[in-house]
């Protein structure tokens, strides 16, 4: 098993790489948010992975004014019903880690507060709210790891 990130903060656990697959579990503030939901096709996860790093790279995700001192689980909901208008700047993505990061059965996002990112969301089923904040270029520094881990695992599918 490969462990990458702090599983307090943001984690990603690796079991099993074997082309195409890639089985991990993706850990946030101590909870598996994979639920049942691990395995993941290795090219389009290094697609994503890559994706991530440049938006969090040449991006700021603060949030509008008027949701600044909103309670997370309303953030949540704000952030599921509306595509836009949750960030300062309209021209970022309201859900970059809702895409093959994420799992089936949760739903995560974040904002940027000063120099650390607010990760937050829930499972389908629970009302509770799951929370993370770490700095963005310790998660920076966790994403380039993980795709120098599982890069050489991705080669495109033949359609």
């Amino acid at each position: 098993m490969i462990n990458l990130g702090n599983t307090e903060t943001i984690a990603f656990k690796i079991y099993e790489m074997e082309k195409p697959f890639i089985v991990m579990d993706i850990i946030v503030n101590s909870v598996n948010i994979s639920y049942q939901d691990n395995n993941y096709y290795a090219f389009p996860l290094v697609n994503n992975i890559k994706k991530e790093i440049e938006l969090i790279t040449d991006g700021e995700f603060h949030l509008n004014k008027s949701l600044i001192n909103k309670p997370l689980s309303k953030l949540h909901h704000i952030f599921y019903e509306t595509e836009t208008g949750v960030y300062d700047s309209n021209s970022e993505r309201t859900n970059f880690l809702f895409y093959d990061l994420s799992t089936n059965k949760s739903l995560f996002y974040v904002y940027q507060e000063d120099e650390c990112l607010i990760f937050f969301g829930k499972f389908f089923d629970s009302n509770n709210t799951i929370t993370s904040r770490i700095k963005k270029s310790e998660f920076l520094a966790t994403l380039l790891k993980l795709l120098h881990t599982v890069e050489s695992y991705a080669t495109p599918r033949n359609i």
